[in-house]
């Protein structure tokens, strides 16, 4: 039987817990709204959000470009056929078809890929640390855009990015590191 003041003490333990869990997710909260509005207010990083969207659009449209070509060019077999109704038909199916597999391709590829980094960073990377060094390389990179423009010239959205894959790169290697030893 627990006695009064060991039982005290339990609950005291974890009213402070979960006062302590509290005020640490009121204050993320508080450092997500603060980050998220300077970014608004932060026009070299929103210009680069624009331009770094703008790439990847770009060479999308320019894929899409190559892939509809490609699917017409193939179905120029067609021509070959005499009736010209039938001719339309099968022209239609194959740029359809090839346009449709293409499509599917790359969604497969980009689907496999998103769930092998979020397995990764599942693996690795879900903890306090992640959120605390993605917060703070966020509000570097947003408060300090400037500066950093002046001496790097690189996107700011690509500099995230990038110190992000280089701290996953580095948990990885830790983890693994530890793991071979026997020590997590």
């Amino acid at each position: 039987m627990i006695g009064n003041y060991e039982k005290g003490m339990k609950f005291g333990y974890y009213k402070w817990a979960n006062m302590y869990e509290a005020l640490m997710f009121l204050l993320i909260w508080y450092c997500v709204a603060i980050t998220a509005f300077q970014m608004i207010w932060s026009k070299v990083f929103i210009s680069d959000c624009m331009t770094f969207t703008d790439t990847i659009a770009t060479f999308i449209q320019t894929i899409a470009g190559w892939i509809i070509l490609t699917g017409k060019n193939v179905a120029q077999i067609s021509n070959g056929i005499s009736n010209t109704v039938l001719a339309g038909i099968v022209y239609w199916l194959i740029r359809i078809l090839i346009c449709a597999s293409c499509l599917a391709g790359a969604g497969i590829f980009v689907t496999s890929i998103g769930i092998k980094i979020a397995g990764l960073y599942m693996k690795y990377c879900w903890d306090m640390i992640t959120i605390m060094v993605t917060f703070i390389s966020m509000a570097i990179t947003i408060y300090f855009g400037d500066w950093i423009k002046t001496v790097l010239p690189i996107n700011l959205f690509f500099l995230l990015l990038l110190v992000q894959a280089i701290y996953v790169g580095i948990r990885w290697y830790i983890k693994g590191w530890q793991e071979a030893r026997g020590y997590y």
